[in-house]
């Protein structure tokens, strides 16, 4: 009786509200951003993106030696990483990420030596998974050079277009682009060979396009509201990083099932003739 005169009682047969159980969008979102309980999904497309790296330089190059095959793997796949950080003065991603270099190791040595693997990778099933893999890796790695590049440099300041950004404009645009194809430019006594074609390739012209995307609507508060007011959704920063994401692997998947032109923003050798993979 004291205990009820005191509320006590009360206190403990109150029911404790569960959380709501995450709706599909937000278990996708959270395994493709690698938030919350699925963390752990950054291994798991790293592990895709470097085993995908890893086909394509084997079936590009099929004798290639060991120690030649790392370091061109490396920098080939990580190009983007590398490169934006050196042009804003700071550690190459191969450097502060201890996971990147072990991980092409494993996948060379893997798709190097185990037959099974290779022919895995090879098959329908496993070219599709290895290049959606790829395709969201890579938008993280052109998402994470323009935040990096829109931390570091300056909001615009002069020019016609000052006082109306919030954030720097060129620079983040280019590290953006620079981060999602920056492979293609790798190593660097390649130049300019992946421009020199009458069509740019797919991930020039995707990382180009994403880069915009990504940039305006995260990192400019009066771009993002806009866009915000015709799509609501596009006010969550994180569903900005998924439409991406979406679309990054999506379209590709799109091409190889015959259900959009092929050459669509460019070739991808993922999809065109996996056959002739060219590094990028």
């Amino acid at each position: 009786q004291a205990t009820e005169r005191c509320g006590l009682g009360a206190m403990r047969k109150a029911p404790v509200p569960l959380p709501a159980a995450p709706t599909p969008l937000e278990v996708l979102r959270d395994v493709l951003l690698f938030q919350g309980d699925y963390a752990f999904a950054y291994y798991i497309f790293l592990a895709l993106y470097c085993a995908a790296c890893c086909r394509n330089l084997k079936e590009a190059l099929p004798r290639l030696t060991w120690f030649y095959a790392i370091p061109l793997a490396v920098l080939t796949s990580f190009g983007g990483g590398i490169m934006v950080p050196v042009l804003l003065g700071l550690p190459a991603a191969p450097l502060i990420n201890e996971a990147l270099i072990p991980t092409m190791m494993i996948a060379w040595a893997c798709v190097q030596y185990l037959h099974p693997v290779l022919a895995l990778l090879q098959s329908p099933f496993g070219r599709a998974a290895s290049n959606s893999g790829f395709e969201v890796f890579r938008y993280h790695v052109l998402a994470i050079c323009s935040d990096l590049a829109s931390r570091t440099l300056p909001p615009v300041s002069t020019g016609p277009l000052a006082g109306t950004l919030s954030c720097a404009l060129v620079g983040p645009l280019l590290c953006g682009m620079i981060g999602g194809c920056g492979g293609a430019f790798m190593p660097l006594s390649n130049g300019l060979k992946a421009l020199e074609g009458s069509t740019i390739p797919w991930r020039v012209q995707s990382s180009a396009v994403m880069s915009a995307w990504h940039h305006l609507l995260t990192h400019d508060a009066a771009v993002r509201a806009s866009a915000a007011e015709y799509v609501p959704f596009l006010a969550d920063p994180a569903m900005v990083k998924l439409c991406g994401i979406l679309f990054f692997a999506g379209l590709p998947a799109l091409q190889q099932l015959g259900l959009l032109p092929a050459g669509l923003l460019g070739p991808n050798p993922f999809v065109i003739n996996a056959a002739k993979v060219k590094r990028a």
